[in-house]
């Protein structure tokens, strides 16, 4: 049971304090995308949320994205991110697979990052198995 409980529970993405995150040695940010940065299935994202990773980018943090989206992956939802951000879609979270495809693609260790998402079994589940920190969205931005 403690591989489903999230090191840290919030919100939304926006509640998160990033500058404490950072201030404790995070550096990488693995976002889940559906239901954490946008509806399910969302083909567009709000311009605010690509602006949101930008900022996140400039203080100093890897940002990626890693989603269990298996089908529709060429949406321009996620055609948009792969401009801003790495995206490891069809990732089979809570297999260990595409979060470490993610953190290679970032550069660093299941110690240096921290996953978003809003699902126990696959983002907390999946990142709590390799020991990166979780934190458990309640709710999207959108």
């Amino acid at each position: 049971m403690r591989y489903l409980r999230p090191t840290e529970t919030v919100p939304t993405i926006a509640d998160i304090d990033y500058d404490r995150l950072h201030a404790i040695g995070k550096r990488l940010l693995l976002f889940d995308l559906d239901n954490t940065l946008g509806r399910r299935g969302t083909e567009h994202l709000p311009e605010r949320i690509l602006d949101f990773l930008r900022s996140l980018r400039d203080r100093g943090f890897a940002v990626g994205i890693v989603t269990n989206r298996r089908w529709n992956t060429e949406v321009p939802a996620l055609q948009k991110l792969r401009d801003y951000v790495p995206v490891v879609h069809a990732a089979g979270k809570p297999r260990r697979r595409g979060f470490l495809e993610l953190l290679e693609r970032l550069g660093g260790t299941p110690a240096d990052a921290v996953m978003i998402g809003d699902r126990r079994l696959t983002d907390i589940l999946g990142a709590n198995r390799l020991g990166i920190y979780s934190i458990l969205v309640r709710s999207s931005t959108h």
